[in-house]
């Protein structure tokens, strides 16, 4: 799967705060509490408009964390063989 530019931006940015709340546990305490005013202080600007923002700590290893996306628009479909790339699943046909 090919991520667009906006796609990989919103990665980094994403590692980057997942980097500082592994390495800064007072960082990680008030994203937790207040994540708007902790990430804008963390970047220095105001946040776009018209989301929200919700953080849950997933960091205990004796669980296995499970997040629902939103659901995809109804026109929006797949092939089985690029489902198979995105769950990691194997196609019974590339087996053989």
């Amino acid at each position: 799967m090919k991520l667009t530019n906006e796609q990989r931006k919103g990665q980094e940015v994403l590692f980057k705060i997942i980097e500082e709340a592994w390495n800064n546990e007072e960082f990680k305490e008030s994203l937790l509490s207040d994540p708007e005013k902790t990430l804008e202080a963390f970047f220095g600007r105001n946040l776009p408009n018209g989301k929200k923002i919700k953080v849950t700590d997933q960091s205990d290893p004796d669980y296995l964390y499970i997040n629902i996306p939103v659901k995809p628009h109804p026109d929006f479909e797949i092939n089985e063989k690029d489902l198979d790339k995105i769950v990691g699943g194997n196609n019974t046909n590339d087996l053989k």
